[in-house]
């Protein structure tokens, strides 16, 4: 049996799946790589604009690393989170956190990666220091 091919638009339908879950509206969004991004902006949205403007080379480096689906998972959830209305970056992060703990584990790398861009002051586990996946 052949692995499935993951896109963008079937990690959007996951993300919108678990915050109806949630009691969350889901409005449509679409998904745009863009080359024109410093390496430390994963994503961004712009305000009144439902595309989530994605860096493709640090996409293309987590897919050729082979976490593509974890790696949009947390960085597409973070901007739809922003999308649905919450400004706050750091209550963005926190909740981002909560739901990919939920859904892959604290032990998954989504986890990892969740964590990597949470404000330290969110992250309670003793002695566990984010890594760098991305």
């Amino acid at each position: 049996m052949p692995i499935p091919l993951i896109t963008i638009d079937l990690v959007l339908e996951d993300i919108k799946e678990e915050l109806r879950k949630r009691g969350k509206n889901t409005p449509n969004a679409s998904v745009s790589l863009v080359d024109y991004l410093p390496d430390t902006v994963l994503a961004y949205v712009r305000a009144g604009d439902y595309t989530i403007y994605v860096n493709k080379q640090q996409y293309l480096r987590a897919k050729r690393a082979g976490y593509e689906y974890e790696y949009l998972f947390v960085i597409l959830l973070h901007e739809y989170l922003h999308l649905i209305g919450i400004a706050d970056e750091r209550e963005v992060r926190r909740i981002d956190m909560e739901i990919v703990e939920e859904k892959f584990g604290k032990e998954s790398l989504a986890y990892r990666i969740a964590m990597e861009l949470a404000d330290p002051r969110d992250i309670r586990e003793p002695g566990l220091r984010p890594h760098t996946y991305i």
